[in-house]
């Protein structure tokens, strides 16, 4: 097995990858056997024989730019931090991450990207410098995701206290950014800071960063908007106001493997609170998950075979056409059919 992949299973744990195989197969029992769904699910996987495929196909389209936004993000943070790696390694990183996400639960992936990463940092204590890379885009994101959220608000999506509560973080961020920017901290602590501290002194590097989170956002709306439009959703733009808090909300639970129930879950409950049918929101949830989960796995195991070790780069370009080339195809044939495989 490559050296990659035993990292990997020591930074999840045996314990936690058992349970998350253990979940799995109780969730494919579940979605195999639809009586046990009920017919609210029944109806909402009715309407996903009917969603238009070509909208489909663009909402995949939508993902693919949130990743790249994403592996792009984490590169920027990390070369902030002084670490040095190129594009197509940040997106292998970011990809096994992704994909570890998929599978186990409690976004163990997060974890692991922050061990992979660390490996570009020249310090001692790059562990806890990568640790604060992340928390630094977290706050970076939440504030890209304001501006959604005050969409929402403007248009009466979403409510106004949510504004009050991003606002709160993105103040907390700003300020240990400009506090951390004038210190130098000695110690583990101060190494957490050190993605602050960049962003404080460095506004165009800080200036990159927000673009690529921004990119990042921008696919997931996209994302939603063509999934509410393959469905037939009223207003497609205004679910999107809707979805992609709410994928927000749900990730802060992360109970299962990939939060397979919880994302549809919670944008059924947001659609349902502005009058959009239970089967409708559901459907939608479905839908967006499913998509996002077939191009995180397409893109997790292609980032997985780049980072094993190859005798020659020949052959590790033709290990990563091969897995795309599959993945490819079988994610064809399943929209070719317009049905999306009951993920969740």
């Amino acid at each position: 097995m490559p050296e990659a992949v035993h990292g990997i299973l020591r930074r999840v744990g045996r314990r936690r990858l058992t349970g998350a195989v253990g979940l799995l197969l109780i969730l494919l029992v579940v979605v195999s056997a639809p009586p046990l769904l009920g017919s609210r699910v029944g109806g909402a996987l009715g309407l996903l024989d009917r969603a238009d495929p070509a909208w489909l196909w663009l909402a995949g389209g939508g993902f693919v730019l949130a990743v790249i936004g994403g592996a792009g993000s984490w590169l920027s943070a990390i070369r902030l931090c002084g670490g040095q790696l190129r594009f197509v390694d940040a997106f292998a990183r970011f990809g096994v991450g992704s994909l570890v996400n998929t599978f186990v639960p409690a976004r163990a992936g997060d974890a692991v990207r922050v061990g992979l990463f660390s490996r570009a940092l020249p310090n001692r204590e790059r562990l806890w410098t990568a640790g604060g890379a992340f928390a630094a885009l977290m706050a970076a994101r939440t504030l890209v995701l304001s501006a959604i959220v005050v969409a929402g608000a403007v248009t009466g999506a979403l409510p106004a206290w949510t504004l009050v509560v991003l606002a709160a973080v993105v103040a907390g961020g700003a300020a240990l950014a400009y506090r951390a920017r004038r210190r130098t901290e000695e110690g583990r602590l101060g190494h957490v800071l050190d993605a602050f501290r960049a962003l404080g002194r460095e506004p165009r590097a800080a200036l990159r960063l927000f673009a690529w989170i921004a990119l990042s956002t921008a696919g997931f709306f996209l994302a939603a908007t063509a999934v509410g439009a393959a469905l037939g959703i009223h207003r497609p733009l205004v679910a999107a106001l809707l979805i992609v808090p709410a994928v927000e909300v749900a990730g802060l639970v992360p109970v299962t493997p990939g939060n397979v129930g919880v994302t549809s879950g919670a944008i059924a409950i947001a659609f349902r609170a502005h009058g959009i049918s239970l089967a409708h929101g559901l459907a939608a949830g479905i839908a967006f998950h499913a998509v996002e989960t077939a191009v995180g796995i397409l893109y997790g195991l292609t980032s997985l075979v780049w980072v094993a070790p190859y005798p020659s780069p020949g052959l590790r370009r033709v290990a990563v056409v091969g897995v795309l080339a599959s993945g490819f195809l079988a994610i064809a044939g399943t929209f070719s059919a317009t049905v999306l495989v009951p993920l969740v």
